[in-house]
Formats: structure tokens, sequence, C-alpha cells
């Protein structure tokens, strides 16, 4: 694992097994190992399907790009791979990297830390609590719930992006965001080791005016948390 980026994978060793990626950008990249236990793949963005490609190498390269794409229009892509081998061979992946295009040439982006203390973040119910990790979060300080439908709402009015970073662990779940008006997506925030400063969500292109992020906890089983650390609010120059 130590030779993975931030020493985190995660592998298939199912045929078809498949993993979906969806991102707002012009390009992307999948990083992944090559292994002698590994085998081929197909690639699958928007409606053309790439490979397949062969992930086998007779000892172990890391950090090796899987797949890349530039060029892409501006705007929500879908990407998929999926393991073509057999016999219980592998494909892993270690980090997917993608680039969005935001503004034009001439500006750049200022961006500002928004601690969960700022209030521009509301906590819409009383279920919020700091962890007992807090230490490990950004500035010392936190916000985890373990009740369902608990929200939080990031209000902000100038900003043509935005990120929001929190923990995960094995006691961490499923939770949906909510962009402004448009619909809830789901993610889940469960991981077999504790991480911080981990991205919960992110977007970008959102154009002037005031926007504002929902997330909501909706765990899979009685007690798993979301757990809310600090965001990003990126804006453009003049």
């Amino acid at each position: 694992m130590a030779r993975y980026y931030l020493g985190t994978f995660t592998t298939n060793n199912v045929t078809n097994g498949a993993v979906s990626f969806s991102f707002n950008g012009t390009g992307v990249w999948i990083y992944g190992a090559k292994r002698s236990n590994h085998n081929t793949y197909t690639v699958q963005l928007d409606s053309a399907t790439y490979g397949p490609y062969d992930g086998y190498y007779p000892t172990q390269e890391f950090l090796q790009v899987l797949f890349n794409q530039t060029g892409l229009t501006q705007g929500m892509h879908n990407l998929t791979l999926t393991n073509t081998g057999t016999n219980g061979t592998y494909v892993d992946i270690d980090l997917i990297v993608w680039q969005s295009e935001v503004g034009s040439s001439n500006q750049e982006l200022i961006t500002e830390t928004v601690q969960n203390t700022d209030p521009r973040f509301q906590f819409l119910d009383s279920a919020w609590t700091s962890p007992s990790d807090v230490n490990f979060y950004s500035n010392g300080t936190g916000q985890c719930t373990g009740t369902n439908a608990a929200n939080a709402v990031l209000t902000f009015t100038v900003g043509e992006m935005v990120t929001l970073f929190g923990a995960t662990s094995t006691s961490t779940g499923p939770y949906t965001v909510q962009m402004d008006k448009g619909n809830p997506s789901d993610y889940n925030g469960t991981t077999f080791l504790p991480y911080y400063g981990v991205t919960l969500f992110h977007a970008d292109n959102l154009g002037a005016g005031q926007h504002s992020l929902t997330i909501t906890n909706a765990p899979a089983s009685p007690g798993q948390q979301l757990c809310i650390d600090y965001a990003l609010v990126s804006d453009l120059s003049e």
C-alpha cells in the first residue's frame, strides 16, 4: 500500500466488475498499478468505448496512467472502467485526476477557505457535534452527525467553484448533496481507515450570484456518520 498515492487503492478481481466516475471538465486521467496478477480492462467515456488495455506487468509498476483523454467539451462526462480479465485477475485504481475550464485565459481563481465555524455554514439539526478526533481536522474544528436526514447548508454569494472537505472512516456512510436547485446526488463516505481532508463534493462553473450547497446524512445502517471539516470557495478575478 505504501507505493500507492496516500497509501490507498481499490481493486476488483471479478470479470465485468466496473467502476464509474462522473466529472465536469475537459480531460481525465485514471492512475493505477500494473502487476503480475492484473489483466485486461476497457474504458467507456460517454458513448465511446476504448481498449481493451492490458494491466499486466511481470513485476510491479505504480502510478501508471491506465487511461486518459483530453480535448473534451466542457461539461458533464461519464466514465466507466470494466475489468475484462478472467480467472480472478485484477484491475486496481489508485486515483483519478480531471481538469476543468473556468473563466477566460486572462482571469485567475481567487480561493477562500471557509471553516465549518463560519456563519456561512448552517447546521440545521442539533445532532451535529464536534467529533472526538477533532484535532485531526483543519483548524481543530469539525462537525459530525449520526442522525438520519440531518443536513447542513453552505451559502456563498461570490464563487465559481466550491469544494467541500470532511472526514471518512468505517463509521461514516452514505450522504447526498444538492447544489442550488439541482437534483441531489448520492455519495458514500465509508472507508476502511480514517482519512481527513477528504473531498466530499466538488462543483465548478457555477456562474455569478448566490449559491447554496446542502449536504444530508443518509446512513445505510443506524448510527453511520457524516463529518464536515471546511470548504474552499473560488471566484474569478476581474
